[in-house]
């Protein structure tokens, strides 16, 4: 099967379940408007091309990625390839994939797939996040971090601390709302982990964040807590010169 003809194939499998429903956008991915479970259905289900070998099949899925111009379509790529051993051969491919991320779904679910290589093979990934922390994207931006652990609670090992404050601080003032968004869900993660080193963090650096972040950062901090870091935070902001 041509690459061209597997695009074909999900595009049209996916267009069935639309039900003549389409979002036609002059920038970025198109939408069918299908629900998000029927999506991850039939890309379970899965296709001709999936009886081919690992490295043929994730050349399929990367011009799927690259040419589609819908969104639930490319985003099947993402799906087969979440909660699965990633393979140097698929990084080659996958590590690219943030470049076309244009919105909060794509990205989040790409940090899935990222998150795990982190955990497996850490030296494969970080590299990438370097460029990515100081890229003009937001969304590579935010992958730098979210992708570093996505859920702490699905990691079975994790990043020392240092190599997550290393990814935060430099984004702690972004000012990117999505990028914003990625600091705080990290920054939380960083507290189900290392609960005092991230809680100094905080305290060092609680004028650096916006609203956003803060608010986010601390939504699962003990009352009290919260409430002294917000009195910190106010009692600062006075106080600068």
């Amino acid at each position: 099967m041509e690459f061209a003809e597997s695009l074909y194939v999900v595009t049209e499998r996916t267009r069935e379940l639309s039900n003549g429903s389409e979002i036609v956008s002059p920038m970025g991915f198109r939408r069918f408007v299908v629900r998000v479970p029927l999506i991850r259905r039939i890309a379970k289900e899965g296709y001709e091309f999936y009886e081919l070998p690992p490295a043929e099949l994730i050349k399929h899925w990367d011009y799927i990625w690259k040419k589609s111009t819908w969104h639930e379509v490319s985003h099947q790529a993402l799906y087969y390839y979440q909660h699965k051993t990633i393979t140097r051969i698929e990084f080659n491919k996958i590590k690219n994939w943030v470049s076309r991320c244009d919105c909060w779904e794509h990205s989040h679910d790409l940090s899935k797939i990222y998150a795990l290589v982190v955990e497996d093979n850490p030296d494969c990934i970080l590299p990438l996040y370097e460029k990515c922390n100081t890229a003009k994207s937001p969304w590579k931006r935010r992958q730098s971090v979210v992708g570093l652990i996505e859920d702490s609670s699905k990691r079975n090992s994790i990043l020392p601390l240092d190599e997550w404050i290393h990814f935060v601080e430099p984004l702690l003032n972004d000012e990117g709302y999505h990028v914003q968004k990625g600091v705080s869900w990290t920054l939380r993660e960083i507290f189900n982990v290392y609960a005092v080193e991230a809680l100094d963090l905080l305290d060092r650096k609680i004028l650096s964040l916006s609203s956003i972040a803060f608010s986010t950062a601390t939504a699962k901090l003990d009352k009290e807590v919260k409430a002294i870091l917000k009195l910190k935070r106010g009692i600062r902001r006075v106080s600068r010169p």
